[in-house]
């Protein structure tokens, strides 16, 4: 009897997960939880804390979880995820250790202007330090995003 081995296609899978996003990287003192409110504040958003979605990495038998915050916008059929980028001291996207916050903006209405206009916006929250576009090509470890 011959077994059947399927082997998951990673590189199809990010590649259909990152269709239609737009990146940003976050630099921020504040714990995730007080970023999140004043982005809600200042954007009108309503990112919450989805536990489900949470991010557990195993690095030298050690786990790390990395939270996610969502915001659904259904009328305009985008979704926003905020991770954090780091937990004690280990990363989630390393190539990025200078981030704190990770912005990932899912679904086809946002064009470039509407990004820009966002993350000026973003720019505007006081424990924002730094809002910075970041290019899919650049990010190494994008699987890590995927939840």
């Amino acid at each position: 009897m011959s077994v059947l081995k399927l082997k998951l296609d990673q590189e199809q899978l990010v590649e259909d997960f990152f269709e239609d996003t737009w990146l940003a990287g976050i630099v921020s003192q504040a714990r995730d939880y007080q970023v999140c409110w004043q982005i809600n504040k200042q954007l009108g958003f309503d990112l919450r804390v989805n536990n489900s979605l949470e991010i557990n990495l195993t690095k030298n038998r050690r786990s790390y979880y990395f939270t996610v915050f969502e915001y659904q916008e259904l009328t305009k059929s985008a979704a926003h995820y905020f991770y954090n980028n780091h937990c004690k001291a280990e990363f989630l996207l390393p190539e990025l250790k200078h981030v704190d916050y990770i912005w990932l903006i899912k679904g086809n209405y946002y064009q470039a202007a509407d990004v820009k206009l966002l993350t000026e916006q973003c720019r505007k929250v006081e424990t924002v330090q730094l809002v910075t576009l970041l290019d899919m090509k650049d990010i190494k470890n994008k699987i890590n995003l995927i939840f």
